[in-house]
């Protein structure tokens, strides 16, 4: 016989008409807490991880979200849930005590029924405890599938409400569902990321972020199967911005690299940029290890022919050689403890004509007696990209980088200023316009100095007619306060542009019919008003400049399209050639003037998915692009920057994944580019993410 206060379920009819939606007080809150804790059942890690969550999903206005009570009216448990799709409940959290006897099994059935009432067709649940599993299987929840959920495996439940649908729509319907929350939650966790940064340091710190995801999906796009969709690319921008909590900088090279190596590694957020790395040593050392055997076993027959002696240094005692094999590589991967001979990928664009590998090496000696010759050992290597007349890596053994305190570091940039007058085998010179900065990191200049090959001078000093070799370049930031002297002076070493002092304004009340080069704010309504004899547009120099470009679209099928594109050195990947071949073609030509803006300059600093992005250039001076934009900008913007990212604002259209898609056209150091984004109209883009659009005829 019972005694004491029965309790009456939450979901008993004469309840339905309460407001719903659930708010504690903190003593409920507690009793909800401790609850959480005390199912041992489940790991203590993923309890201290969860106990916060239950309270904030109890909270969050579900109508079956309900507390669960005893006979003397106390909290033995909880059922707080989720709704990914409609009219299917996800129980998120469902938690009792050890007490909790009758109760549950009283609150179970009532609630299947009420979210029957309420329209649900489905119930499903991951379940943590499998003592509660087993008490949910005595009512019909049957077990699908084991998922790996935060490196856990766990049995996915559920239980039909009524059988509207085959199971496999049901399916899809799910797995979409959970993959778009799990993309809005990486977007909150990259967001939270942005916001601990400091006031002081935030804008760099999201300039070198963002600077590094272009850099890193650019290349990763054009890599043939390779998955890098809207997952992928939040789960890296997610770690890029963790990386930089802690870090100023990366190697992007040795980062690329590693996630080739290791793809997996940005499907979920889990795990650092920085172990990334340190496994990526570890597999180089061993791919090393390997290659050492496989030379000492090798007999003097197979001894591989000499390299191309390129400069040596005044000095003597170093020189640069060409390698031009791949046991030449492997070689230099040997000695130096890199990379660079572990795969076919950079034999591969040596053959391509893309890049080459150079040694700075010390000066052999022959010795008579032996006849042998020695001290033949590598220092440096580098990657020159022939393309881009840019060296793209510089590193010492162990991928260090170069330092002014390295006994041969004058003679690097003696081997350097030699290195520019020497020919390729296409005879053109290897006259590399710059070093990467990313390779330059122990070196460093003050503010408006330039450090060339007769030491640092300031910038007052510098003739940039004179054609001395330039190693790195401080700080240059452009002031209010500055003279226009000097600010032009400045543009002409930093980006090669000859302006009169008078020609430059900082500001638009700045502008003149003289004004060459404009320097400030911009946004749809800057634009309407910026005079077209404007030649060059900054927001801030020279990093930030404005992309605004007039082409020409032609009658091109997509075969010609194609065809040319290769002719003329572009590269396209599997998505954008699925997209070429559904363009139709134009019946004339036709003139468009294209122009950038990020998510932010329209208008939502917050970001905004795409939908309401193209739903806003309607109110502006904006359109969107014909398809042929794509491979008309590809093939007319030659000169495009290296690491310039520009994604075309255009109905999308379907790629060979079966998504929407749009254009992009990019340029890193293994060429330009074609590529393609998800087109889906839901997916959230940042504020700092841009689009290219029609300006409106």
């Amino acid at each position: 016989m019972e005694t004491g206060h029965t309790p009456e379920t939450v979901y008993i009819p004469e309840r339905l008409e309460e407001k719903p939606g659930l708010v504690m007080n903190e003593e409920q809150k507690d009793s909800v807490r401790a609850i959480t804790q005390g199912i041992t059942e489940v790991d203590e890690a993923i309890r201290s991880m969860a106990v916060e969550d239950v309270i904030r999903t109890l909270e969050n206005g579900h109508p079956l979200n309900k507390l669960i009570t005893g006979d003397k009216g106390e909290i033995t448990g909880y059922i707080a849930c989720e709704e990914f799709i409609p009219h299917e409940a996800y129980i998120k959290y469902f938690g009792t005590t050890r007490q909790t006897g009758r109760s549950a099994l009283r609150e179970i059935p009532a609630f299947i029924e009420y979210a029957k009432q309420q329209g649900y067709m489905r119930l499903n649940f991951h379940g943590w405890n499998d003592r509660l599993n087993h008490v949910l299987e005595r009512f019909g929840f049957e077990r699908i599938r084991t998922d790996n959920m935060a490196g856990y495996a766990v049995d996915y439940y559920e239980k039909p409400l009524t059988e509207d649908k085959s199971p496999e729509q049901v399916d899809e319907e799910r797995k979409k569902a959970f993959e778009a929350k799990y993309l809005t939650e990486l977007n909150q966790r990259y967001q939270q990321t942005l916001g601990s940064f400091s006031p002081d340091n935030k804008p760099q710190k999201e300039s070198a972020i963002n600077g590094a995801y272009q850099t890193l999906s650019g290349r990763l796009s054009g890599q043939q199967d390779f998955a890098f969709d809207q997952r992928q690319q939040s789960v890296l921008r997610l770690k890029l911005a963790r990386h930089f909590t802690a870090n100023e900088s990366i190697d992007l090279n040795d980062l690329f690299d590693a996630i080739i190596e290791s793809p997996k590694f940005i499907d979920t957020d889990k795990g650092s940029l920085h172990r990334l790395l340190e496994v990526h040593q570890e597999k180089t050392l061993q791919k090393i290890a390997e290659m050492r055997k496989k030379r000492a076993e090798m007999g003097d027959s197979a001894a591989v022919n000499p390299w191309e002696n390129l400069v040596q240094t005044e000095s003597g005692k170093y020189y640069v050689a060409r390698m031009l094999n791949m046991p030449h590589l492997e070689e230099e991967s040997e000695y130096m403890r890199h990379c660079v001979g572990t795969s076919d990928s950079y034999i591969n664009q040596m053959k391509r004509g893309e890049i080459e590998i150079l040694s700075f090496r010390v000066t052999p000696k022959f010795d008579n007696g032996s006849q042998k010759v020695y001290r033949d050992t590598p220092i440096i290597t580098m990657e020159y990209n022939l393309k881009t007349k840019t060296i793209e890596q510089m590193k010492k053994q162990d991928d260090e980088y170069l330092s002014p305190e390295d006994p041969y570091f004058a003679d690097v940039i003696d081997a350097l200023k030699q290195l520019r007058t020497t020919q390729t085998d296409t005879g053109q010179l290897r006259d590399f316009r710059k070093i990467s900065d990313s390779e330059l990191g122990n070196i460093k200049v003050k503010d408006y100095h330039i450090l060339t090959e007769h030491g640092e001078v300031d910038f007052h000093d510098f003739n940039p007619d004179d054609n001395v070799f330039v190693l790195k370049m401080g700080e240059m930031e452009i002031t209010p306060d500055m003279t226009r002297t000097d600010v032009a002076k400045i543009i002409r070493i930093v980006a090669n542009i000859d302006c009169k002092p008078e020609e430059i304004a900082l500001g638009q009340q700045e502008i003149k019919e003289s004004t060459k080069l404009y320097i400030g704010q911009w946004s749809p309504d800057i634009m309407r008003t910026m005079p077209e004899h404007i030649q060059h547009l900054y927001e801030s120099f020279p990093e930030k400049k404005i992309f605004r470009k007039t082409i020409e679209l032609s009658t091109k099928t997509p075969m010609q399209y194609e065809q040319e594109l290769v002719k003329t050195g572009n590269r396209i990947s599997d998505y954008a050639k699925s997209m070429l071949v559904k363009i139709r073609a134009l019946s004339e030509s036709e003139r468009v003037d294209l122009v950038k803006f990020t998510v932010e300059q329209l208008g939502f600093p917050n970001g905004a998915n795409l939908e309401a992005i193209f739903n806003r250039v309607k109110e502006l001076n904006l359109e969107l692009c014909p398809p042929q934009t794509g491979p008309e900008l590809r093939l007319a913007y030659a000169d495009q920057p290296n690491g310039e990212y520009l994604r075309i604002a255009m109905d999308p259209i379907t790629g060979s994944g079966g998504g929407p898609r749009l254009f992009d056209v990019y340029r890193h150091d293994d060429g330009p580019w074609l590529l393609s984004s998800s087109g889906k109209l839901g997916d959230r883009w940042d504020g700092s993410d841009g689009f290219v659009f029609r300006v409106r005829k």
